[in-house]
């Protein structure tokens, strides 16, 4: 075999062996690249997956208290109440109407407290606007307030079926049609011209911002915070509302006066 010969051999088994370590190398950035996509994936949903199994828990957006037990002076002054005004204890929740959480603590949580603690004359419970989703939390926010301004005590049956009828978040459920049916059902009094022009006007606005501003000086940065006679205790911690409850009734705090 020719020198020049030998010398093609070399050369084609030289190219031979860079082509196979080219793919080598080839394949091996995409395994790591699948890798590293896999994780990335894995780590989202891992994230998604907790913000929902807390209930909204330490999340900016919606869905409840930070697990954290802090004290806060509440202002209950003006705002809707169910319960007896001489119940050692007050609960106040800040809720969105949009907020899916707030759905969830309103067909899951209160009900329980309203037979439990409510009915029996142990607890007033409040709530208030903490609007933090988007404009239409706001319209569904001035609107609760028309109606209590109207009939405080119809207010209650407008909050529940308000929720009742919640739609996606994501969507812009919220319409003033909407909202004028929902009074027209649950407030018999309703002086429907009124209402109609006070969404009209945002009549109750300020209201609303007064509320948020108060849940931004407490430090609330999520729907729906509970507070305890001033305590914050998570929404959806029946058993740990429940023995709050028992001790603020045995320790009557400087929010309950």
């Amino acid at each position: 075999m020719s020198k020049k010969h030998e010398q093609i051999l070399k050369e084609k088994r030289r190219r031979e062996r860079d082509e196979q370590k080219r793919k080598r190398k080839q394949r091996q950035i995409v395994v790591i690249s699948t890798v590293l996509v896999v994780v990335l994936v894995l780590a989202i949903v891992t994230i998604i997956f907790q913000n929902q199994e807390d209930g909204g828990q330490a999340v900016n957006r919606n869905g409840g208290s930070s697990g954290q037990e802090t004290t806060a002076k509440i202002d209950y002054s003006g705002q809707p109440s169910i319960g007896k005004s001489s119940a050692p204890v007050k609960i106040a929740e800040f809720g969105d109407y949009k907020c899916i959480y707030c759905k969830k603590f309103e067909e899951t949580v209160f009900p329980k407290l309203k037979k439990d603690f409510i009915d029996k004359g142990k607890v007033q419970f409040y709530f208030i606007n903490f609007p933090i989703i988007d404009k239409s939390s706001q319209l569904a926010a001035n609107a609760g307030e028309a109606v209590y301004h109207q009939d405080p005590i119809a207010f209650w049956n407008f909050h529940k079926t308000l929720y009742e009828k919640q739609g996606d978040e994501r969507e812009d459920w919220v319409t003033k049609e909407l909202l004028t049916n929902i009074a027209k059902k649950t407030v018999p009094s309703l002086d429907v011209k009124k209402f109609q022009a006070s969404l009209k006007d945002n009549a109750y606005q300020n209201d609303v911002i007064d509320d948020y501003n108060m849940a931004k000086s407490l430090g609330i940065t999520s729907t729906p915070s509970l507070f305890i006679n001033g305590q914050q205790v998570s929404p959806f911690d029946y058993n740990k509302i429940k023995e709050t409850i028992r001790e603020a009734a045995t320790n009557k705090g400087p929010n309950n006066e």
